[in-house]
């Protein structure tokens, strides 16, 4: 319709055609973008769920050990009667050990023949076990026995998760059978409403190896006891129970080298509810408005400029829609100037156009093609914008999600810790020993040696006097320390508790018992009969390997730059990840990302300038675990988990580099009106810009802009000669502007444009341009020669429009004649060229 009613050659089916294919490009990136970071949010609590779980589960199998050999309990299963008043002395004994550590519901003491020795108080009231589960404990030579069953110890339970040894004395005879029942309901219900969202649809599941539910976060969506059919991965999209769902199954990643009992976490959202725009979306969507509150956009701009943390699908969006938006700005800018020359009654000079027509429709429907394209552009920016929001904004989310991650296992790893040292402060060989250690370094020793093989997480254990001098320790590298004395603050805090449940840990500082190195120490006294302290014990956390071991497992997957640290509230590095940043140093992120991490629940994350790239930060502070207070670095400040994703490198806050701005690299074109009939003479211009200048020739010298598809180069040419091309069959030679001007260029050569004119006598050239202005309309009046107002100006500026645009800039006119002189001079015929682009 355009071409008829113009009289152009106009043909838009070529953009209408790729705008449709982009609009396609941006539903499916959209569709993609949303299911990625829906899956992500399936994927990532189901494998914490599995792992936090499994690390727990792997302090439970060196527990069992260790009181298994507790001398007590020992002696207690070894006699031949048993009062009333030693059963509740053993059941008070067991309470303690409870007591320090509440992940157990119930500590149990069998005969071989299953009598109930011993067991907490409050417990049901069974007098003999005949679960086949004690036969195999009984005959069973493991270090521990894990078991998910039904016992007769709890009759009226379907299920409870075990762990077992068999008692033995010195000599090896078997006295009984330990079992430590597993606070499993809890623990699973406080890991499921760590790992749940506020809105949230999606239930996080438990499933042991038949594929069975034995934990729900939402019974009546899945109910335990139910079968669930899905293999392990993500994004699947499975039914159940009438109801489609989609999926993600995560296997436990295990931990120095214990993988669990076999089981699997499961998380899964009803798909009717999956894309739903619920509270916390419109929190993270605000939040992505406010992404970059410190740099002023700038580090926001450069993750966008920068393109890498964007899917390819996504990062090819941007330059189609700017090269189809060039592409209509093009058409619309001929249109207007073959309109003009219709106008002029100039028809087959020049190349122009025929006579439109219906002039005034034409140019009615032109201005209505650049209204459209300005909003298909709009539209185009905005859903670019909000995509790429969408991406920075999940990459904060996950960042913010595996820092409560990182602090969560070192909360519940140092929870272990205070929890140990305290369990052993009540074993009586220990305690005798130490009231009376006259000749039993080695026995005091071998104990300390037998406990350490089942915590492996520790450098050493020593055992100290009253007046903390070393009398036992439990590693060769230790026996340096036998017989010195321990000054430092945290074995003074220790001998002076009297309360057995309390402990005294160290400052994360270098320490000699660590060799020099940072760690912390936990400390906690020992009594002797009489209730007095004899000493105490001291545990040296193997940070090193440990931190490291926590720091990898936080890091998110499938990001392979990502680090991840630990540091205390001023930022001084407890561990890394990442070498740039070793223990002691400083890390520079903003103060105020680790004062709002410490004072909000759910953490912070934001944009951060580290090392020249610009980086997702996610930082969270400890807030303990159970009865533990909390991770402490020097000084007793909170620790802090950050996670680190690198998004681009930091380009000063510059805009894409050799791209313009989207304002200026598809300008919105303003349609010519007719000349008014005041009398006065105007002429009608052809602008187009090039480096900062915005320059211009009569549009009745225009025969079309076409792209630049290269030239070939012509030796002994002058500067302003770009080369020569091909043009509707006949050679045609372009001129350099930016070479002419002495200007560089804001654009890549393979995104510029050849307006074609034609000089006095019609020969053809091109003039080499960035991009395409407006056509105005001026009074020839407003025009000056340029020699009248400036000295020294090259010749191929010819004149100046006295009156500035609208966005103030000043419009100078070329010399048509000048620039076709410096062609004609060009040493074209029988010459060699080469091609250039």
């Amino acid at each position: 319709m355009l071409g008829q009613l113009s009289g152009t050659t106009t043909e838009m089916s070529g953009t209408k055609a790729a705008f449709a294919e982009l609009s396609a490009g941006l539903l499916d990136s959209l569709a993609r973008t949303t299911l990625d970071k829906r899956v992500q949010e399936l994927c990532a609590p189901a494998q914490v769920a599995i792992d936090i779980l499994v690390r727990n589960l792997f302090e439970r199998t060196a527990d069992i050990g260790f009181l298994a050999t507790d001398h007590a309990l020992r002696g207690f299963a070894a006699a031949t009667e048993r009062s009333p008043a030693a059963r509740a002395d053993m059941a008070a004994r067991l309470q303690a050990y409870v007591a320090r550590y509440s992940v157990y519901r119930d500590v149990i003491l069998l005969s071989p023949s299953g009598e109930v020795l011993a067991r907490l108080p409050g417990r049901p009231d069974v007098a003999v076990c005949r679960d086949p589960l004690l036969r195999e404990v009984l005959d069973s030579t493991a270090p521990y026995t894990e078991a998910a069953v039904r016992s007769d110890l709890f009759p009226e339970e379907s299920r409870n998760l075990f762990y077992a040894v068999r008692v033995q004395n010195e000599a090896g005879a078997v006295l009984g059978a330990l079992f430590l029942c597993f606070d499993f309901e809890y623990e699973v219900k406080r890991i499921f409403a760590s790992l749940q969202r506020r809105g949230d649809w999606s239930v996080i599941t438990l499933l042991d190896d038949t594929g069975m539910v034995i934990a729900s976060s939402d019974s009546s969506q899945v109910a335990p006891g139910s079968v669930v059919d899905v293999a392990p991965g993500d994004g699947h999209l499975m039914r159940y129970a009438g109801r489609k769902y989609l999926a993600s199954r995560r296997m436990a990643q295990g931990f120095q080298g214990y993988m669990g009992p076999g089981w699997s976490a499961l998380v899964l959202v009803p798909l009717d509810a999956a894309f739903e725009e619920d509270e916390q979306d419109g929190e993270e969507a605000g939040a992505s408005a406010s992404l970059d509150p410190a740099g002023g956009g700038g580090l926001l701009a450069a993750v966008l400029a920068d393109g890498s943390a964007f899917p390819p699908e996504l990062q090819r969006i941007p330059p189609q829609a700017e090269a189809i938006q060039r592409e209509l700005s093009r058409s619309v800018w001929n249109a207007n100037i073959r309109q003009g020359q219709a106008r002029q009654g100039a028809a087959g000079s020049s190349g122009a156009a025929a006579p439109a027509s219906n002039p005034a429709f034409s140019r009615v429907l032109l201005a209505e093609i650049v209204r459209t394209g300005t909003r298909m552009k709009e539209v185009f920016t905005r859903s670019i914008g909000k995509l790429q929001a969408m991406a920075v904004a999940a990459h904060l989310d996950d960042c913010r999600f595996h820092a409560a991650l990182a602090i969560d296992i070192l909360d519940r790893n140092l929870y272990e810790r205070s929890n140990d040292c305290r369990w052993w402060a009540l074993d009586p060989l220990l305690c005798g020993l130490l009231a009376q250690p006259d000749g039993q370094q080695e026995a005091m020793s071998a104990r300390l040696r037998a406990i350490n093989d089942l915590y492996t997480v520790y450098d050493s254990l020593l055992l100290f006097d009253a007046e903390g001098v070393v009398v036992a320790v439990s590693r060769p590298h230790a026996e340096q320390w036998l017989g010195r004395r321990l000054d430092a603050p945290w074995r003074q805090q220790a001998v002076a508790l009297r309360d057995a449940e309390r402990y005294a840990v160290s400052e994360f500082v270098a320490d000699d018992l660590y060799g020099g190195r940072p760690t912390w120490i936990y400390a906690t006294p020992l009594q002797d009969g009489g209730g007095r302290v004899a000493g105490g014990i001291a545990v040296v956390f193997d940070s090193a390997p440990q931190l490291a071991a926590i720091l990898e497992a936080a890091r998110p997957p499938k990001v392979a730059k990502a680090c991840t640290l630990f540091v205390d509230a001023l930022g001084g590095v407890i561990a890394s990840s990442d070498p740039r940043w070793q223990p002691g140093s400083r890390i520079d992120v903003p103060e105020e990302l680790l004062a709002e991490a410490a004072a909000t629940a759910s953490g912070a994350a934001r944009l951060v300038l580290l090392d020249g790239q610009v980086m997702a930060v996610g930082a969270r502070a400890s807030s303990g675990y159970r009865e533990y207070r909390g991770s402490e670095g020097a000084a007793g400040q909170a620790v802090l988990a950050l996670v680190c994703v690198p998004l681009g490198a930091w380009n000063g806050g510059l805009a894409a580099p050799g791209r313009a701005p989207a304002s200026a690299a598809a300008p919105a074109m303003s349609v010519p009106q007719p000349q008014p009939a005041d009398g006065a003479e105007r002429l009608e211009i052809a602008s187009f810009h090039v480096g900062s200048y915005l320059l211009g020739v009569a549009a009745s010298s225009v025969v079309e802009a076409i792209p630049f598809g290269g030239c070939v180069q012509l030796p002994n040419a002058a500067p302003a000669v770009c080369g020569a091309a091909i043009y509707q069959g006949a050679t045609m030679l372009i001129y350099d502007l930016q070479r002419a001007l002495g200007v560089a260029s804001s654009v890549p050569r393979a995104d510029m444009l050849t307006v074609v004119l034609a000089d006095a006598n019609g020969k053809r050239f091109g003039v080499l341009v960035e991009r395409l202005g407006d056509i105005p309309v001026v009074p020839v009046a407003d025009i000056a020669p340029v020699n009248h107002v400036f000295v020294g100006i090259t010749p191929v500026l010819a004149s100046i429009v006295k009156s500035a645009d609208a966005a103030g800039q000043m419009l100078t006119l070329l010399s048509v004649e000048h620039m076709a002189a410096v062609l004609r001079d060009a040493p074209l015929a029988g010459q060699q060229a080469h091609a250039v682009q």
